[in-house]
Formats: C-alpha cells, structure tokens, sequence
C-alpha cells in the first residue's frame, strides 16, 4: 500500500465524517455535503492521474531487473489464520448464545378479559 493509497484513505474517512456532521446541520451549511464530496473527488482523481515516475525513470527502472521479494508474507499469514480463528468463535457464539429459543413464562392465572 503507497503513500497516495494511505492519503486516499484519509481523505475519504475525513470527508465522509464532514459530510455526516455536515448532514445533521440546518440551513445552508447542510449543502456542504456537495461541496466535500467534490472535493474528495477531484483530490482521488488528481491522486490517480498525477504521474509518479517521468518516462527517463520508467525506462531506467526497466533496464535493472531486481528480485522481488515479499517480506510480508509471514505477517500476512499471521493476520489471515487470526481473521479466521476470530471469525469461527463469533460465528460459534452467534450460533450457541444469541439463537437459543426464549420461552414465555407460564400463565400464573386462568382470568379472561373481555373488552
């Protein structure tokens, strides 16, 4: 994950924040929400086309073959087997704790209403 990945990341979290707080306001501070979302807009779409690299950089890069090697690959797994394990223990207490039947109690007396 690059650095405009993590900055897209930001920036959508603060605006949809602004864009709910923005949302429970009256009067024309509620038509903020348009202005944010365009905002955000316009920043993804600069993030994306703006060039990383210039073409002498990206031909340069192509002559030297470097070995890619994934160093997360140990951690990763790690997260992965967790994500599962907590995943089956909700599951287990959704299905042993939060699905057993609820019974109503007894009628203590035989009295009918009539209305």
């Amino acid at each position: 994950m690059g650095v405009g990945v993590l900055l897209l990341l930001i920036f959508w979290t603060l605006g949809i924040v602004g864009c709910v707080a923005l949302s429970r306001a009256e009067g024309p501070q509620k038509n903020g929400v348009v202005g944010i979302f365009f905002l955000l807009v316009v920043l993804t779409l600069a993030l994306i086309f703006w060039p990383r690299k210039t073409k002498e950089e990206e031909l340069a890069g192509g002559l030297a073959k470097k070995i890619e090697v994934d160093e997360l690959v140990i951690p990763r797994t790690v997260l992965v087997v967790f994500l599962c394990i907590f995943a089956l223990i909700a599951f287990v207490f959704l299905a042993l704790h939060w699905m057993e039947p609820i019974y109503s109690p007894a009628l203590t007396s035989r009295k009918t209403y009539t209305f």
